[in-house]
């Protein structure tokens, strides 16, 4: 199976030029934990709740991680998402991406061609194609 078959075509993306408490709003409201950040029509990057995390991380709400949410919104995308972009061609096959996922501990794959996003696949997106497939033994 490819990841043609089973990536989202309507990508959720931001501009690096986001404010990270808008990127945090977003992620509740799509309930998604990341997006392709795009610079025009150039992947710049992915960032995810792991890249934003250790920004208001913490174990007591209090003043101080309050104040810490506060100063999200001082905070832009390009400072903490990630720029070393792993994607994948509509025509990987969804085995070799699910091993590109847990090699490099992340959560989804933007789909390039020709230089352009055309859509992402996430584990769910792996998970749920692998649990339809005819040859599951479920």
């Amino acid at each position: 199976m490819k990841v043609c078959e089973v990536m989202n075509r309507e990508v959720i993306t931001v501009s690096p030029t986001a404010r990270v408490c808008d990127v945090i709003e977003l992620f509740h409201q799509q309930n998604i934990t990341g997006v392709p950040v795009m610079d025009g029509d150039r992947l710049a990057g992915v960032i995810s709740k792991k890249d934003i995390l250790p920004l208001v991380a913490s174990f007591d709400i209090d003043y101080e991680t309050i104040e810490r949410l506060k100063r999200t919104c001082s905070y832009f995308v390009a400072d903490y998402m990630q720029k070393e972009v792993i994607s994948v061609p509509p025509v990987e096959a969804i085995e070799s991406c699910a091993m590109i996922m847990i090699n490099n501990n992340i959560n989804r794959l933007p789909v390039v061609e020709n230089n352009c996003l055309v859509g992402i696949v996430t584990r769910g997106d792996i998970l749920k194609a692998l649990a339809n497939c005819n040859f599951c033994p479920i």
